[in-house]
């Protein structure tokens, strides 16, 4: 009885450090979180403008705008370029298992792959996909100039014509309860069809140059915001799903500390019990 009185305890102190534990990566999350949720908010104003200029170029655009990189692109090409991008650390509850979801759906294994996160590498290596190059994720917001290496690798494949398109797979940041997993569409470049082309606008030199030097920005900035999404569900999958386990660490030592008060009392009990038989040996 002493001995299982003393694994009971044992688990309850090892409860109550888990509940600890939990609690202090959770508030790390939810210090990190506010910061990303900021800064994608406040891209998207951005976001939108240099959205809007490249849309309506290419709503009154000729063919001649076609020549454009991140335009025209051969079709015919079946390999495609993924970039997945995950976290380097696991904690996070569901949202690895969706970004590995959409790997199986989305990406075949004669497609090439870069990860963005150990994860992803880990999960893509062990799966015999083409991984073509890894970066890490990081734990701190990542900069803009991360992503500068991370694009070379595509611009080097379209430049030599081994890639049809680049597709991106990560987990897009809603609020801090719903983070998506999604697969979305990086190059080419194609005309928004709900696009409502307002005002009248004056492009100097020409449409054609404004929009050749504006694409290497367009589509940076659309890849940067991808990373931020997902850095921003990263941080709040790890907050909820710390902040779960806190829950339950604490259910668990609570429910431990009554088992044992409960084996306690009657140890005590059987003891007077002993006492008033005068069975003390």
């Amino acid at each position: 009885m002493a001995e299982n009185l003393q694994q009971v305890k044992k688990r309850i102190k090892s409860s109550q450090s888990i509940a600890q534990i939990t609690k202090a990566m959770e508030m790390i999350a939810a210090s990190k979180i506010k910061k990303a949720q900021a800064s994608v908010e406040n891209n998207k104003a951005y976001a939108e403008r240099i959205s809007f200029i490249v849309q309506k170029i290419l709503a009154e655009s000729t063919d001649l705008l076609y020549n454009l990189p991140f335009l025209n692109i051969d079709k015919n090409i079946k390999r495609k370029l993924f970039y997945v991008i995950s976290t380097d650390k696991g904690l996070c509850g569901g949202l690895l298992a969706n970004i590995y979801k959409q790997i199986f759906v989305s990406v075949s294994k004669d497609d090439y792959i870069v990860t963005i996160g150990k994860k992803a590498q880990t999960f893509c290596i062990k799966n015999g996909y083409n991984v073509k190059a890894s970066f890490l994720m990081g734990s701190s917001f990542p900069k803009y100039d991360v992503i500068y290496p991370m694009l070379k690798i595509m611009k080097d494949l379209l430049d030599k014509k081994e890639i049809s398109a680049v597709n991106v797979i990560y987990t897009n940041f809603k609020n801090r309860i719903v983070q998506q997993a999604i697969t979305k569409s990086l190059v080419p470049i194609e005309k928004d069809k709900n696009f409502v082309n307002k005002g009248d606008h004056i492009f100097e030199p020409s449409a054609n140059e404004v929009l050749k030097s504006l694409l290497p920005y367009y589509v940076g900035n659309i890849f940067y915001d991808m990373l931020m999404n997902a850095y921003a569900s990263e941080q709040a999958a790890r907050m909820s799903a710390m902040s779960n386990a806190n829950e339950n660490a604490k259910e668990i030592a609570t429910s431990l500390t009554i088992i044992y008060n409960k084996s306690r009392q009657e140890k005590i009990t059987n003891e007077i019990l002993d006492l008033a038989n005068g069975q003390i040996h």
